[in-house]
C-alpha cells in the first residue's frame, strides 16, 4: 500500500498545481475563465484522493506494491513536471509576458497540466504489467483522439493542434518513463563509480583551493615578494656605476619604451599591423594585451644588438608589475605575476643531470636571496599560478650561456617549461648570433628591439639630465631644477645631432647611457664608438673620481687599472662566463706586479673596481661581473690588439660569443686575416661578420677584400642552391643591419 507519507506529498503537490492553476484564471489579463471558483479545485483535489485510495486497495499484495513504488522511486520526477508547468506559466503572466497566443492558451494549458497532476501519480503507483494503468492509458489517448476529431469535425484548427499534442505526450509518456528507468538502473551500475571518483576529485581540488585562499589571506609573502622587485629592480642599473654619492636614477623615471619589429612580419595581425607598426609605435604591451586573441603572443623571444635595452625592458617590466603599474602603460594590460631569471646565472641547474622545473627553480632562487625580507613561498605557490598562466616569466640573456653546448641545453630546457605550462606567458630575450643556433621550437613570435629614433633619444636625454640633478641637488622636481636639466640635456642633443658618428652610435641606448654619462663629466664627446668605450674606461676608472674629490685608495692611473682588467677580461672570455670569484685575482696577480710593484693586492684592485670605479658589479654574495658585457667584449679586443693574440679571433670565428670582440677589434687593426678565415669556413655567421670587418676594419688587403665581394656577388647567382642561399642570407643580414640603423 502507498504509505501515508507519500499520500500526503502527492496531494500536497496537487493542491498546490491546483491553486496555481486558479491563480492562473483569476489574472486580470485572462478574459476566458476555466476554473473560476476555489471549491473546484477543492473538489479535484478531493477527487485525487478518492483514486489514490481506490488505487491502492487493488492492491493486494503490500510487499509486491513497495517494490513496484520503490522500483520507481527514481520517476516521480514526471509526477512533479504539471507543477512546474503551472508555476512557470503563472510566473510568465505575473511578470507581462502576455502575448496574444499565451492569454488565449492558458486557461486551457492551465486546466490540462491540473488534470495530468493528478492522473500521473495514480499511473506511478500502478505496476507496468497493470491492467488498469494500460486501460487508464487507453482511456486518456482515446478521449483525446475523439475531442481532436470533434474539434476538426468542426474546424477549430487551433484546439485541434493543442490538443493533439497533449495526445501525442500522453501516448509517449510510456515509453519516455521505460527510457527513464533503464537509464536509472544503467546509471547505478556504470555511473555511480564514476560520480563518487568525480566527487572525490572535487573534494581533494575544493580542498586544495581552500587552502591556497588560506595561505592568500593570511602569507604575506605576494606583498613580500612584490616588495623585493621593488627593491632589487627600481635602479636604472644600466652603467653598472655603484660610486658613492653617484647618480643612480629610478628606472621608472628614465626608462623609455623600446619599439619592437617582428622578423616574420607574416605573424602581426594586419589589425595591429595598422594601428601600431605602419607608425613604429609597437611595444612589448601590445604583444601582451593581444595574446588574449593570439595565443601565440604568449610565447615571445626578444632579439636585439648589444645594449639595445633588452635586460632594461624586462627589468621594467618586472618592477612595473611589482607596482600593479601595468594599467597605467596599457589600459588593458594583463594582471600577471612577474618572475624574472637570468639564464647565465641558473644555466648549472637547468643543465645538470636531473635539472630542476621552473616552480621548483623559481622558489628555490628566492629561498636563496638574501634580503631582509624572508621570502617563504607557500607549498605550490608558484606551480599552481604557472599552471593557470597567472606569471609572466622573462628569461633574459640566452647569448650569455657563452658554451654553445650549454646553450643548446637551456633553449630545450626553456621549450619543455612552456610545454608543461601552456597557459604561462613567457619572454627571453638575446642577441642574434646567440639565439641562431639554440632556437625554440615552441616560440610564437620573434621580435626585434629596434633602435632609438630621434624622438626617443630626445625623451631619454631629458628624463635622465632631470632626475640627476634632482638626485645632484637633493631637491624635488622644480622650475630651476628643470631649468639646468633642460640646458644640459639640449646641449647634448644638439652636439649629437651635429656628430653624424655618434649620433648614429647614439641610438643605442647603452651607448647614449655612456655619452651621457661622459658628456656630464666633462662636457664634450668622443668620435667614434671604440673612442666611446675608451672615454668611458676612462671616466669610470679615474677621471669620475677625480670630478668628484674621492681619493684613490689605488693610487693607479686610468691605463694602468684598464691593463690589470684587460687581463681579467681576455681570461673570462676564453673561459665563456661573465662571472667570477675573487679567488680569479691569481689570475691577473703578474699584470698587478708589473704596474703596481710589491704593493699589489689583486682582491683589493678588484673591490675597488666595483665599489668606487662601477665598471665590475657584485651580482650575488661574492660573485662578480662587468657592468655589461660590452665592456668586457672591448677589453678583450684592446688586450688581443696589444699583446697580438688574433690568433685566438682566428681561431672563433664561427663562435658568437666573440662576434662582437671581433668587430671591436677590426676597428683598430689590419682585418685581413679575420676575413680570409671566414672565407675559408664559410657561414652565414662568419660571412656576416667578414662583411662588417670589411665596413668598419681599419684596412684590409685588396686580394682578400675582393675575394669577400665577388664571393657574396658569385653567391648570389650560384645554380648550387645551398651557395645562394647563403650569399642572398648574407646580403639580407647586412641590410636588415642597415635599416635598423
Amino acid at each position: 500500500m502507498v504509505s501515508s507519507r507519500a499520500l500526503l506529498v502527492l496531494l500536497v503537490q496537487t493542491f498546490v498545481n491546483g491553486v496555481f492553476c486558479y491563480l492562473i484564471n483569476q489574472l486580470p489579463a485572462i478574459k476566458e475563465l476555466g476554473i473560476k471558483e476555489p471549491g473546484d479545485v477543492l473538489g479535484l483535489i478531493l477527487l485525487s484522493a478518492v483514486v489514490f485510495s481506490f488505487v491502492n486497495g487493488l492492491e493486494t499484495s503490500p510487499q509486491q506494491n513497495t517494490a513496484k513504488t520503490n522500483s520507481q522511486g527514481g520517476l516521480w520526477i514526471i509526477v512533479l513536471l504539471p507543477l512546474i508547468i503551472n508555476i512557470a506559466l503563472f510566473g510568465l503572466l505575473k511578470l507581462g509576458f502576455q502575448p496574444q497566443l499565451l492569454q488565449r492558451l492558458s486557461p486551457n494549458i492551465s486546466v490540462v497540466f491540473l488534470v495530468l497532476g493528478i492522473l500521473l501519480p495514480t499511473l506511478m503507483i500502478l505496476g507496468d504489467k497493470s491492467r488498469l494503468r494500460k486501460l487508464i492509458y487507453l482511456s486518456l489517448f482515446g478521449a483525446g483522439g475523439f475531442v481532436t476529431f470533434n474539434l476538426a469535425w468542426n474546424r477549430q484548427w487551433f484546439k485541434v493542434v493543442v490538443l493533439a499534442s497533449l495526445t501525442l505526450m500522453t501516448a509517449l509518456l510510456p515509453i519516455v518513463e521505460r527510457f527513464i528507468k533503464t537509464f536509472q538502473e544503467q546509471g547505478e551500475k556504470k555511473l555511480t563509480p564514476l560520480l563518487f571518483a568525480l566527487i572525490d576529485a572535487s573534494a581533494k581540488s575544493m580542498i586544495s583551493k581552500l587552502e591556497m585562499l588560506v595561505w592568500e589571506l593570511t602569507s604575506p609573502f605576494k606583498h613580500q615578494y612584490y616588495q623585493h622587485l621593488v627593491y632589487t629592480y627600481r635602479t636604472y642599473r644600466t652603467q653598472g656605476l655603484k660610486t658613492p654619492g653617484a647618480f643612480t636614477p629610478d628606472l621608472d623615471k628614465v626608462f623609455v619604451p623600446l619599439r619592437m619589429a617582428s622578423k616574420s612580419p607574416g605573424q602581426i595581425s594586419p589589425a595591429m599591423i595598422q594601428k601600431h607598426e605602419s607608425a613604429g609605435k609597437l611595444r612589448i604591451w601590445d604583444f601582451l594585451v593581444e595574446m588574449r586573441r593570439q595565443p601565440a603572443y604568449k610565447r615571445i623571444v626578444v632579439i636585439g644588438s648589444p645594449g639595445s635595452g633588452k635586460t632594461t625592458l624586462l627589468e621594467n617590466l618586472t618592477l612595473t608589475y611589482a607596482q600593479d603599474a601595468q594599467l597605467e602603460k596599457h589600459p588593458k594590460a594583463p594582471k600577471l605575476i612577474p618572475v624574472l631569471l637570468y639564464l647565465r646565472k641558473i644555466r648549472e641547474e637547468i643543465t645538470s643531470s636531473q635539472p630542476l622545473d621552473l616552480a621548483q627553480l623559481i622558489t628555490k632562487r628566492l629561498k636563496s636571496q638574501e634580503s631582509s625580507l624572508k621570502l617563504e613561498p607557500p607549498p605550490q605557490w608558484f606551480e599552481n599560478k604557472l599552471k593557470h598562466g597567472k606569471c609572466l616569466v622573462m628569461l633574459d640573456g640566452l647569448d650569455e650561456v657563452a658554451d654553445e653546448t650549454q646553450r643548446q641545453q637551456v633553449s630545450s630546457w626553456v621549450d619543455k617549461q612552456m610545454g608543461k605550462y601552456p597557459e604561462t606567458t613567457f619572454i627571453m630575450t638575446s642577441r642574434p648570433f646567440g639565439y641562431h643556433n639554440a632556437q625554440l621550437k615552441q616560440v610564437g613570435i620573434s621580435l626585434e628591439v629596434k633602435p632609438f629614433n630621434l624622438k626617443q633619444m630626445e625623451e631619454f636625454l631629458h628624463n635622465w639630465y632631470l632626475q640627476n640633478e634632482v638626485l645632484r641637488q637633493a631637491r624635488k622636481i622644480d622650475p630651476g631644477v628643470k631649468a639646468n636639466a633642460e640646458i644640459k640635456a639640449n646641449d647634448l642633443i644638439e652636439r649629437i645631432k651635429n656628430h653624424p658618428t655618434i649620433a648614429a652610435i647614439a641610438l643605442n641606448p647603452l651607448l647614449l647611457t655612456m655619452i651621457a654619462t661622459v658628456h656630464d663629466n666633462r662636457g664634450a664627446l668622443p668620435g667614434s664608438r671604440l673612442e666611446l668605450y675608451e672615454e668611458i674606461c676612462e671616466v669610470l676608472l679615474v677621471r669620475r673620481q677625480e670630478v668628484k674629490g674621492i681619493v684613490d685608495q689605488i693610487q693607479l692611473k686610468a691605463a694602468q687599472k684598464q691593463s690589470v682588467l684587460q687581463v681579467l677580461a681576455l681570461e673570462l672570455m676564453k673561459l665563456k662566463t661573465r662571472e667570477f670569484t675573487l679567488a680569479v685575482a691569481k689570475d691577473i696577480e703578474d699584470q698587478m706586479t708589473a704596474v703596481a710593484g710589491s704593493r699589489a693586492n689583486p682582491q683589493d684592485f678588484l673591490k675597488h673596481i666595483e665599489q668606487v670605479c662601477g665598471l665590475l658589479v657584485e651580482r650575488d654574495v661574492g660573485v662578480y661581473e662587468f657592468a655589461h658585457l660590452s665592456f668586457q667584449e672591448y677589453l678583450t679586443a684592446v688586450q688581443v690588439k696589444e699583446t697580438n693574440q688574433e690568433q685566438i679571433l682566428i681561431d672563433n670565428i664561427n663562435n658568437s660569443w666573440w662576434h662582437e670582440t671581433i668587430r671591436l677589434y677590426a676597428a683598430r687593426s689590419d682585418t685581413t686575416k679575420l676575413i680570409h678565415a671566414a672565407l675559408e669556413s664559410p657561414t652565414i655567421d662568419s660571412l656576416t661578420l667578414a662583411s662588417d670587418c670589411l665596413e668598419e676594419g681599419k684596412s684590409v688587403n685588396p686580394t682578400v677584400r675582393q675575394r669577400l665581394e665577388e664571393k657574396l656577388a658569385s653567391g648570389l647567382e650560384s645554380t648550387e642552391l645551398e651557395i645562394a642561399k647563403l650569399a642572398a642570407q648574407v646580403k639580407l643580414s647586412r641590410r636588415l643591419k642597415y635599416a635598423a640603423n
